[in-house]
Order: structure tokens, then sequence, then C-alpha cells
């Protein structure tokens, strides 16, 4: 057998091994992926029926539904360790006037329904406590850095 032979030879049988195996392998791959994309899809729909809910729960009793609703879907978050809560450290004070409504307003235009408070207004780095979802944590996160970066608007 001449070597121009071989290679086709070895071609023809590479080429039927993958007929033979890359459906099974795909399929494969597709039922390991597909639990993982459901789940993500179910968690980033209980991150939002949490948001959605925040602003109601945030101004009514414990006992209200959409309280105890908020409650549930942020204990699952976080025990699921979707979302975290975060301390961060503002580069500005917020000690001027109106400063403190201009941060929420802004943040809460930025990021609806996500949880923020902030400690120590006056002090030269006020300290914001976030809870969010990691990705959008850490350095590269658009709540950190949009708390980081905040500059209150010059009066």
């Amino acid at each position: 057998m001449s070597s121009r032979t071989k290679k086709v030879a070895g071609g023809v049988i590479g080429l039927l091994l993958a007929v033979l195996l890359i459906p099974p392998l795909a399929r494969r791959i597709d039922t390991a992926v597909d639990p993982l994309w459901e789940q993500a899809a179910q968690v980033e729909r209980q991150y939002r029926e949490m948001t959605n809910a925040y602003r109601i729960a945030s101004e009514v009793v414990r006992e209200h539904p959409t309280r105890r609703l908020w409650e549930e879907r942020r204990n699952a978050l976080l025990a699921a360790g979707y979302i975290e809560v975060r301390e961060l450290r503002m580069r500005h004070s917020l000690g001027g006037r109106g400063d403190v409504e201009g941060f929420f307003a802004a943040f809460q235009t930025s990021f609806p329904g996500v949880e923020c408070s902030v400690r120590n207004v006056k002090s030269d780095a006020p300290t914001v406590v976030v809870t969010a979802r990691k990705s959008d944590l850490g350095a590269l996160g658009a709540v950190e850095r949009f708390v980081v970066g905040y500059q209150p608007k010059p009066r």
C-alpha cells in the first residue's frame, strides 16, 4: 500500500468515526448543559421577582404578602449564592443638602429594586450597603462602579 492510499484510508476512517461519534457526543453535551441554562433562567426570574417587589416591600409591614415574597426570594438567592450583601466605600461625602436623596434617586434609576442603604453619610467616605447579584459587584460590576464613582451634584 502506498503512503497516499494510507492517507486516504485514514481520512475516510477518521470521517466515518466523526460521523458516528459526534451526534452522541452532541446529545450528551446538550443533556448536561440544558439543566444549567434552565436553572440560570429560574434564578434570574426569582431575582426579577425580588427586585420588582422591593419598592413595595420596603414600605409595608412584615406580614404583607409582597414583603413575604421579597424576603423569600432574597433568602433563597442569598442561600444559592446568586446575590450577596456587600459594603462599598464611596469616594465622596454625601454631607451636602439633598446629596443623600440625589444618590438614592440616581441609584434606583440605574438599578431599580436593588436594596441599598448608606451609613456614615457625612463622613469623607460613606459606606453603602448593597444587596445585588454577584455579577453586578466587584471591580467590573456595574453596581460597584456606580457607588464608588458617584459624585454628588454641585449646588
